[in-house]
């Protein structure tokens, strides 16, 4: 209440009457109940009768650790066609006397930390993308998709219904999921073809299990879904998510009322329409913290509702962690000032025509510095093959300036153990300053003649005008390069081994720019131990020989780098008790010559299911640290780094979330030795003045999340944090680490309330 009096008392008279009926709109949707999703009853019990007439798939096998062996327990899935949607069921065998783990955690946590059953369902049965829902035995869950066969994101949330059951000798899961949660191309009264994959996981053994016997370790994994027949029904949905945001910005005493609408239409099983006004920019999410001095930029997430629902279509990513459509960049800094853009308006269309799937995407900007943004997919694809194509256009009236990718994308399997898929792109600037067009592809042949072995080559070539940056993310343009790599898995040991199973990975990357200079080469040998214990050892070497790097200047020259080593070794416990652990060694090379180590530490002490806390320390030394400065000038640094943090999650009832997050992350460098560039892109030692500095970055997130309905929340969330450097500092780590937490440069209240109707 006392919140609610400042935003209205610190209001002109138009803004009182607008918080007035804000704050009516969040009491009354507050209240609403969401209406049922289904006729069938989701409560993880299986008592249905129509349950008996379901496809049934009970041959799993062990896929963590790869060895294809029988599971300790059975376990037994099964799919169900229904008007209302796609009906699966998990029925877990475990014996009472054997370890439970219920751990609970938040949507789409990345480890469960629990019992838990996985669904991944391609609802073409084409191999191109899959949806993963997966349902813990404490009833947490978490949605997302893979495309690439193995490129796993989390940001998709999906309206569907699960639940878990507990009985003495087995739990089980129920799933619905609606006909309206992606688009088909199938229609009313058509059997639909799916590929499907089954897994469960085992937490005490650190185990997996599967059907059928296709691992996302291995180079081919949706492709190797078992397909199945399910009858097909049509369906419609309207839904419509307002919401509004109060911000109390505590550093400027300033108070924003924001509000917007997302809209998602679904009038068949073959086309949806989302359009959204004034979207939601994700404010109750927060980024790592990054300190960067590389040339390249750094790449984020995405979770605003609007630009992760049914984004699939436009995931279509290149070499080397190269994105064709970054979400990030619609709103993201703005041309006059770098400051976070407002969007006025995105409608997004996703639909199949025949044999075609097709999606359309336009965005605009407000103010004059507005961007608009425009991007168009189709895709072909058949049970052996696929053919694409996708354009994006930017217009940015302030820069006067105009940006044209086209993508022609394929994929082509041959026979069972063969896969070769690539792009070929190509881009046009246009300003009153440059005319350029650019060009690139890249092709990826990839062969699995066993279980046991897996071959990889790519071949990537983008010209130095090649520019994707305005609507995608280009990690770098200007390159040729042959990437190689030979996987083997071997399982067979003796039943008296304390390994489960041993991997070898051994990796080669030969690249140059066009003009011909060579950069480091690239050879890496892993080894991966999963123990019979359930923890887990890993071991790499890799070396860079010496060549040039091209980017660190910044366009003032080329740079030799001498050859360069890299290790690392590191061990991951599973839970035991109330703890599970994990460290990391590593010693390598960042500068000119000398060396530099790390340790990486990390435990999670669980005091009950529904509470459990995060640690986290990661300090660093380096004898030599390599930055540019300016010009053809660098500086080598002796540095200390620590990086950490601490996140606790606790649930203290159904629906109720509690989440505290804090990160910090401090550099004390101090200045060795100057350095030009001379004669072949050698550095040469010269006396200019190099001066120490520092760098604290610290954040801190409080968050209260109430899940009122699916997809329908109210958040209450304070954060604070900043950065700051310090030249020629007097006060060592421990002073530094005690300044971060100081530092306020933001310092915020926000109250959400997104609301489904």
């Amino acid at each position: 209440m006392i919140f609610i009096n400042r935003i209205v008392s610190a209001s002109s008279p138009a803004m009182k009457k607008q918080s007035a009926l804000i704050i009516s709109l969040l009491a009354a949707l507050f209240f609403m109940l969401d209406p049922a999703l289904a006729e069938l009853k989701i409560d993880g019990r299986l008592e249905e009768s129509d349950w008996e007439n379901a496809q049934s798939f009970r041959d799993f096998v062990v896929i963590s650790p790869l060895t294809y062996g029988t599971p300790k327990f059975p376990t037994e899935a099964r799919i169900l066609s229904t008007p209302e949607g796609i009906a699966v069921a998990f029925i877990c065998d475990q014996p009472s006397g054997e370890s439970r783990t219920r751990t609970i955690t938040q949507r789409d946590a990345m480890k469960f930390d629990s019992d838990s059953v996985t669904l991944m369902i391609d609802f073409e049965g084409s191999g191109k993308i899959a949806y993963e829902f997966s349902v813990s035995i404490s009833g947490s869950y978490r949605d997302g998709t893979t495309t690439g066969e193995m490129s796993a994101n989390y940001d998709w949330d999906g309206l569907w219904e699960h639940a878990a059951n507990e009985e003495p000798d087995r739990w089980t899961v129920e799933m619905l999921l609606p006909w309206s949660i992606a688009v088909t191309r199938e229609g009313e009264g058509e059997n639909r073809q799916l590929g499907v994959s089954f897994q469960r996981v085992l937490h005490s053994g650190n185990e997996t299990f599967a059907f059928p016997a296709a691992s996302p370790e291995r180079a081919r994994y949706i492709s190797e879904f078992t397909k199945i027949e399910i009858p097909g029904y049509s369906s419609q949905e309207f839904n419509v998510w307002p919401y509004v945001t109060v911000l109390s910005d505590l550093v400027k005493n300033t108070i924003e009322v924001k509000t917007g609408i997302d809209v998602f239409w679904k009038p068949s099983n073959r086309l949806q329409v989302a359009a959204t006004v004034n979207p939601d920019f994700g404010q109750v999410e927060s980024d790592d913290l990054v300190i960067d001095f590389s040339a390249t930029e750094v790449f984020f997430g995405d979770k605003r509702p609007f630009f992760t629902e049914n984004q699939g279509i436009f995931q279509l990513t290149t070499p080397v962690r190269n994105n064709i459509f970054y979400t990030r960049r619609v709103g993201g800094p703005s041309d006059d000032g770098g400051q976070a853009s407002n969007i006025d308006a995105a409608v997004k269309i996703i639909g199949s025509d025949g044999r075609f799937d097709y999606g359309i995407f336009a965005a605009k900007e407000a103010d004059d510095a507005g961007r608009s943004f425009f991007a168009g997919r189709l895709t072909f694809p058949s049970e052996t093959w696929s053919l694409g194509a996708m354009s994006t256009y930017v217009d940015r009236p302030f820069l006067d300036r105009t940006a044209l990718v086209n993508v022609i994308d394929y994929d082509v399997r041959l026979g069972d153990s063969v896969r070769w898929q690539g792009k070929f792109l190509s881009s046009h600037i246009g300003s009153p300053m440059e005319d350029e067009a650019g060009y690139g592809f890249y092709s990826n042949f990839v062969f699995n003649p066993s279980e046991r072995w897996n071959y990889e080559v790519t071949l990537t070539r983008y010209s130095e005008t090649l520019d994707i940056n305005d609507m995608g993310y280009m990690l770098r343009n200007d390159l040729e390069e042959a990437f190689m790599s030979v996987d083997w898995v071997h399982t067979d040991l003796p039943d008296d081994s304390r390994y489960a199973s041993v991997s070898w990975n051994l990796k080669s990357v030969l690249s140059r720019n066009t003009e011909g200079d060579a950069l480091p080469a690239e050879v890496s040998l892993r080894r991966n131990m999963k123990l019979t214990s359930g923890s887990d050892i890993m071991a790499e070497v890799e070396l860079k020989t010496k060549g040039y790097d091209d980017l660190i200047s910044r366009g003032n020259g080329l740079v030799r780098l001498n050859e360069r080593w890299n290790t690392e070794i590191s061990y991951t416990t599973s839970r035991s008790g109330s703890w599970s652990k994990e460290i990391e060694f590593a010693a390598f090379q960042e500068g000119y010559e000398d060396w530099s180590a790390g340790i990486a530490a990390g435990a999670t002490w669980y005091c009950r299911d529904n509470l459990n806390i995060d640690f986290t320390l990661n300090p660093t030394w380096s004898r030599d640290w390599l930055i540019w400065q300016q010009d053809d000038r660098f500086a080598g640094f002796s540095k200390r780094q620590v990086t950490g943090g601490i996140g606790t999650s606790w649930f203290p009832a159904e629906k109720h979330e509690v989440r505290l997050r804090t990160q910090w992350y401090v550099i004390d460098a101090e200045g060795e030795q100057g350095y030009r560039i001379g004669s072949g892109g050698r550095l040469v030692a010269s006396n200019d003045p190099v001066n120490g500095f520092a760098v604290i970055n610290f954040g801190l997130q409080l968050r209260y999340r109430y899940e009122i309905a699916p997809l329908s929340d109210l958040y209450i969330v304070y954060s604070r944090g900043g950065l700051e450097r310090i030249d020629d500092p007097n006060q060592g780590m421990m002073g530094l680490l005690a300044d971060s937490a100081g530092l306020r440069n933001s310092d915020q209240f926000l109250v959400k309330l997104r609301y489904r109707f």
